[in-house]
């Protein structure tokens, strides 16, 4: 249930105006309909589609040749083999499947952090469109989960491109609602990350790829949300966002600090020092996850919301960069 329900309902967008709302430079589309959301392995999984599994089935790419068995279709028969060798042999070949992406966008009020276009929330909200219309272009099946400290809206799994409307809509009315989302009244007595991915049904069911869309403000939990979701049989992308005004902020003079999930202040006085140290420890946060993500396998991918939603797509989109499994 939405955390959204003692407010007035926002009136939904149609398609065209959602589409408006998160592309406001609509080429992009364009060049995202090319590209394709790439698995670390083939897939293995239950539901036919256009990508290679593991498995053995009835798709039309050849995969090998196996000694006839009773029982087997006779159509599969290669007869040109026969006439060779005199032994019958049956043509096989790869089973096709869908790839399942799974977006969770993290929507805490830490997210909320950010002016106008390097809004954490809006921004992530964007680059999930992107991510999941290549996967909807791909014939594969996207779904979105939006948490707090728990999951408060969800788009369960769509298909194709045909499905992209409803996609987009969803998104561009969370983008517009998400302003009720921070200023409702929310449980936020846990800073675990870990704790949104043991609630029930939140897990994937099937094998597939899953985005983690968050600027990782949790006191603990990143790694075993991680472990998690990697045992739910997820290739994980943690998707890192940081505003250019939390990477090198400019304060200076007496100031007090609200912390966006807590509500609490405190007071302190900015000078170049505390300033110098933040960066010190920013750029060393970062780097342990890093660390952790290669530890575990995970492809991290660190976006900095000041740099146009443009160049970060064509940067985690592209074939050879992160999706390909490489780092």
């Amino acid at each position: 249930m939405s955390e959204a329900q003692n407010h007035s309902p926002i009136q939904k967008l149609n398609a065209e105006e959602a589409l408006r709302l998160l592309f406001p430079d609509m080429s992009l589309l364009g060049r995202i309909e090319q590209l394709r959301i790439a698995s670390r392995s083939k897939v293995k999984g239950t539901l036919a589609g256009k990508r290679r599994s593991v498995s053995l089935g009835g798709s039309q790419e050849f995969a090998d040749y196996r000694p006839y068995a009773p029982g087997d279709d006779i159509r599969r028969i290669d007869w040109s083999v026969y006439g060779r060798t005199r032994r019958a042999y049956v043509r096989q070949y790869w089973d096709e499947q869908e790839l399942i992406v799974h977006m969770y966008v993290d929507i805490s009020r830490s997210m909320s952090f950010g002016e106008q276009e390097t809004n954490k929330l809006q921004y992530a909200l964007r680059l999930a469109a992107s991510v999941g219309y290549a996967a909807l272009c791909g014939d594969d099946r996207v779904a979105m989960k939006l948490f707090t400290d728990r999951i408060v809206q969800e788009l369960p799994p769509v298909h194709g491109r045909a499905s992209s409307p409803k996609w987009f809509q969803f998104i561009a009315d969370a983008t517009r609602s998400i302003d009720y989302e921070q200023s409702s009244e929310s449980d936020l007595s846990t800073l675990d990350l870990s704790a949104v991915f043991r609630a029930p049904g939140v897990l994937p069911r099937r094998s597939g790829v899953s985005w983690l869309l968050t600027d990782a403000m949790f006191e603990e939990g990143i790694e075993a949300a991680i472990v998690s979701l990697q045992a739910a049989k997820q290739q994980v992308v943690l998707c890192h966002l940081l505003s250019p005004s939390e990477l090198d902020p400019e304060l200076s003079g007496e100031l007090k600090l609200i912390d966006s999930e807590l509500k609490t202040g405190k007071d302190i006085a900015v000078g170049h020092r505390l300033l110098s140290d933040y960066r010190k420890a920013v750029s060393e946060y970062i780097e342990r996850l890093k660390q952790l993500c290669a530890e575990r396998g995970v492809i991290y991918v660190f976006v900095n919301t000041g740099i146009s939603l443009n160049d970060t797509i064509h940067h985690i989109l592209l074939p050879e960069q992160a999706l390909a499994g490489k780092s």
